[in-house]
């Protein structure tokens, strides 16, 4: 394993072909322009939300750096992302964080389906598929996982932390990951970021 931009993953196999799918880019490609730069793969970024895409707009990143103005759901269409807690912050969220903040207007923004997404890039498969998407990923993961998408490296945050969320909920997503076939290979020292491979 080797462990960059705050993730771990396997570097074996992946090269120029892989395909990277890092949804939820925020304010930070760290990640993004390191495995272009390990691998000389092609990262396809993601994040629907104005405060990112306006960042990412202003940033010099390299060509294989492919960035998609829509975010990652259960469902093709429109969701309802609420702001961070810090203005100025880029992680928006699905889900409501703190007492004052239910009074914020959320933003739309476009979402799709991961098979979705992937018939529309022409992709059969995903080598590395990184979901760091605030709290999404209880209604995403479950979508991919009946979907039967074959994915070789799952890197996920699981935001149980959340007030709507517990942490038997996150181990019950990570549990429905590991019945396709993954194996959890590494948890951060932080317990949020889970890195699971196709044994």
């Amino acid at each position: 394993m080797a462990a960059f931009g705050g993730w771990s993953l396997r570097p074996e196999g992946l090269g120029r072909g892989s395909i990277v799918y890092s949804f939820g880019v925020g304010d930070n490609v760290a990640w993004d322009v390191e495995m272009i730069r390990r691998f000389g793969c092609t990262v396809h970024a993601f994040d629907p939300t104005p405060a990112s895409i306006a960042w990412v707009a202003r940033q010099a990143l390299p060509p294989q750096f492919v960035f998609h103005d829509c975010g990652i759901a259960s469902f093709d269409g429109t969701l309802d992302f609420y702001p961070p807690r810090k203005d100025g912050n880029t992680h928006y969220s699905q889900e409501r964080r703190g007492r004052f903040l239910d009074r914020r207007k959320p933003v739309g923004g476009r979402v799709e389906r991961l098979s979705t997404i992937m018939h529309d890039l022409g992709h059969d498969r995903i080598d590395v598929l990184k979901l760091d998407v605030e709290g999404s990923e209880f209604e995403v993961i479950p979508d991919v996982v009946d979907s039967g998408i074959q994915v070789e490296q799952m890197l996920v945050e699981i935001h149980y932390r959340f007030r709507s969320r517990s942490f038997r909920q996150g181990m019950a997503l990570i549990d429905r990951v590991k019945a396709t076939g993954m194996r959890c290979v590494h948890v951060s020292d932080r317990g949020f970021e889970f890195s699971l491979l196709r044994s």
